[in-house]
């Protein structure tokens, strides 16, 4: 009776349904997540580079140094895109642009503003984590994320634009890019950055 009985148990457990798995996370995606977190919860960085637009038979390039500072950003631009050198400050609430000759210009939307004072539209609020190496929260879900064995990513699709990464540095605490490129219809933005500072959250 108990060898019944023993049987009976075993063969109830056989039937019970299983138990559904989490997947598991390859290497270069637990990688890319892991480098995600760090670099996403820095709120101060800056970097120092060179910017370059070409739509059609338009473009031109210059200096750009950009500085983050928690949820504000501050990009000063030195060279021949439109309305020349200018200086733009990105908050939550407001943008505000000001150009060599002094003049300000005010807007809610950032990329409006840019466009409207320079010709060139740009993703300045995704292209804060796109010039990291990180898909934009904020934006529409990233498509099509190839990734290198270490999880770095080597290019994407997000909100109508592809990214492309053609180096990173071995800066700590994470590798970060210093050549990238975005590519929306025949607009066409080059970054190469010769400098990274990170502040870690203390």
């Amino acid at each position: 009776m108990k060898r019944l009985a023993g049987l009976l148990v075993l063969l109830l457990a056989g039937c019970a349904a299983p138990q559904p798995r989490t997947p598991d996370l390859t290497a270069p995606d637990a990688a890319y997540r892991e480098r995600a977190a760090l670099l996403g919860s820095l709120s101060d960085w800056s970097f120092t580079g060179r910017l370059g637009l070409r739509q059609g038979d338009e473009g031109g390039s210059g200096r750009l140094d950009w500085m983050q500072r928690s949820a504000t950003s501050e990009l000063r631009f030195r060279g021949a895109l439109g309305a020349g050198a200018w200086r733009l400050q990105a908050g939550p609430r407001e943008a505000r642009l000001i150009l060599a000759d002094g003049t300000e210009r005010v807007g809610v939307d950032v990329v409006a503003l840019v466009h409207e004072t320079t010709g060139w539209r740009l993703p300045v609020d995704a292209l804060a984590w796109w010039v990291r190496g990180l898909t934009a929260p904020q934006e529409i879900p990233a498509q099509a994320l190839e990734l290198s064995d270490d999880g770095l990513p080597q290019s994407f699709q997000q909100a109508g634009w592809r990214l492309s990464y053609e180096r990173y540095s071995d800066d700590q605490p994470a590798p970060l890019p210093t050549r990238l490129l975005a590519q929306r219809d025949d607009l066409t933005v080059r970054l190469a950055i010769s400098r990274w500072q990170l502040r870690e959250e203390r």
